[in-house]
């Protein structure tokens, strides 16, 4: 069985590299994105397994973006874990994001357990 491809889209370089770090170690593929329209050509290309997703973004909206996903056939069974440090878990639900949530700064341990559940 290959590994499961998790797709990052995280615009800070030090949180994208300890999360893809994360996911590595626990056995995980992982790709980075710091843009929505990296992120959007990638996802044109090739659909991941799970997405490691920012609220904000520096060309984007995270929530927008988890919504346009959700409503998409082709990525809409995609599960999506939505990251904030200034939002909480019921803005995101409020905003029509159907998504898990972990909030940031987070412990490791947490974030790979939430990362296993939905994968």
């Amino acid at each position: 069985m290959s590994a499961k491809l998790v797709y990052i889209l995280e615009d800070d370089p030090d949180i994208s590299e300890i999360v893809a770090f994360i996911l590595t170690d626990a056995g995980y593929d992982t790709k980075e994105y710091g843009t929505a329209a990296l992120f959007q050509a990638a996802i044109s290309e090739r659909l991941p397994d799970i997405i490691i997703l920012d609220v904000l973004l520096p060309d984007g909206n995270g929530l927008e973006i988890c919504k346009q996903l959700q409503k998409a056939e082709n990525t809409s069974k995609i599960p999506i874990l939505m990251m904030s440090a200034n939002r909480t878990k019921r803005e995101i639900e409020e905003s029509g994001c159907n998504a898990d949530f972990i909030s940031k700064p987070f412990d490791i341990d947490h974030f790979r357990q939430q990362v296993d559940l939905i994968a």
